[in-house]
């Protein structure tokens, strides 16, 4: 949320209870608040402002809160001297920012901005359907329609979760793919038909899921709960899609600019084969614990970043599909975000294509601390150590020492056993 320049020097944060802070990445000071409806969906950079989309529809623009300088707040005796008029209304409301505000037809599960400045929102949640919000008319200019009914003659329930923008690979073409929380990714065209174009329905024949503990093959559809559309390690497009499983898959979307809509109607096998080849598996991440709540992918392509009720983030190399890294963070995440700072294990990963267990200790110590370390350790080599046995103790010993003493006391017990008979023997004499 920092200026254009910087674009790392402010963060911004939305809390369950609607606040919404800007706070400074180094230091983390609070540099302003917004009280916005419970339920924040979505914070996006628009400009010099910020955008933020609420669950019940609530949106508002916080002016100037990415610009160079960051907004002083009004005083409460100005807001509520003015709030005759707009500025008045919306200073009074939103902690004496200039806050434009507009309402979306709601629910809403998740909302995205077009990433090529055309100033569209597109947005949708539940049964309500994606939709496409013009922000320059204030007005929604493009509604999805539901798929036709499958060969049954039944209603496919909408179910929509995550929503992303492929216009950045495609720009002839307003292409949206969205999820569901029944396991499948619709692909719309807003340019050409209001019905999705193809539905994939995610595990079947690529990239088939396993059940915890047992390893056979899960055939449940599992919620979409998190999506990302960006470029991997050789620069080709992907969408990346997280389940509550802990199952990451990555497809390719090579085929995308070209793709069709198919005349077989949707829950048939033959429009789910050709779905598969529309967007066929690239692989899987594995060794993600907990539901996956979100993903960000590296600005150059070669990491992604997963968080999710595990407690861990987990950091993989997409060229290898291997985890470098895994961090205990103590609480329950649902939002991640990478630098742009250039990844060092570039280089690393670019001379070998076997996988490997990796560093997934999630040890951040620098050199200088892991050195002095090894120096201790080195060190203590010299000096005495208790001489510990590993393992079970071995019986063969305590049995012969046991056998001795049983034989001794044997023995003792024949001596008076013997002294007795003799004695009684003197007597009889």
């Amino acid at each position: 949320a920092g200026p254009a320049g910087d674009r790392e020097a402010r963060v911004a944060v939305a809390y369950a209870s609607g606040a919404v802070e800007a706070r400074a990445s180094v230091g983390g000071e609070v540099l302003g608040t917004y009280d916005a409806s419970a339920g924040v969906r979505r914070l996006e950079r628009l400009d010099d402002g910020l955008l933020s989309v609420c669950q019940d529809g609530q949106a508002a623009i916080l002016a100037n809160w990415c610009a160079d300088e960051f907004p002083a707040a009004a005083s409460r005796e100005g807001a509520d001297g003015d709030a005759s008029g707009e500025g008045g209304a919306a200073n009074g409301e939103g902690g004496g920012y200039d806050v434009r505000r507009f309402e979306l037809p709601g629910p809403v599960a998740d909302a995205r901005l077009e990433p090529t400045g055309s100033r569209r929102l597109a947005f949708g949640g539940g049964e309500n359907d994606v939709k496409i919000w013009d922000l320059a008319g204030e007005a929604v200019s493009w509604r999805a329609k539901n798929m036709r009914e499958n060969y049954l003659c039944l209603r496919i329930p909408i179910k929509l979760t995550t929503v992303q923008w492929a216009t950045q690979m495609a720009p002839s073409r307003s292409m949206l793919l969205c999820g569901t929380s029944d396991g499948k990714v619709r692909v719309y065209d807003a340019a050409a038909q209001r019905r999705p174009l193809l539905e994939l329905q995610i595990g079947y024949k690529q990239g088939v899921g396993t059940a915890g503990y047992t390893g056979t093959a899960d055939d449940v559809a599992r919620p979409v709960n998190c999506s990302m559309i960006a470029q991997s390690h050789n620069s080709a497009w992907s969408i990346f899609v997280g389940n509550t499983m802990g199952v990451l898959r990555e497809y390719d979307l090579r085929h995308l600019p070209t793709c069709k809509a198919p005349e077989v109607l949707p829950g048939r096998k033959s429009h789910m084969d050709l779905a598969n080849k529309q967007l066929p598996l690239r692989r899987g991440y594995r060794g993600i614990m907990g539901s996956i709540r979100d993903v960000d992918v590296h600005s150059s392509g070669a990491v992604l970043a997963a968080v999710g009720l595990g407690r861990f983030a987990y950091v993989f190399e997409t060229r290898r599909k291997k985890m470098i890294s895994k961090v205990y963070l103590k609480q329950k995440l649902c939002s991640v975000l990478l630098s742009e700072e250039p990844y060092n294990g570039g280089a690393q990963a670019a001379g070998s294509d076997e996988e490997g267990d990796g560093d997934v200790t999630g040890d951040e110590r620098g050199g200088a601390e892991a050195a002095a370390e090894e120096d201790d350790a080195g060190a203590g080599q010299d000096e005495p150590e208790d001489d510990v046995q590993e393992g079970f103790t071995s019986d063969e010993g305590e049995d012969g020492a046991g056998a001795a003493e049983d034989g001794e006391a044997e023995g003792g017990g024949g001596a008076e056993d013997g002294g007795a008979d003799d004695s009684g023997d003197d007597d009889d004499e």
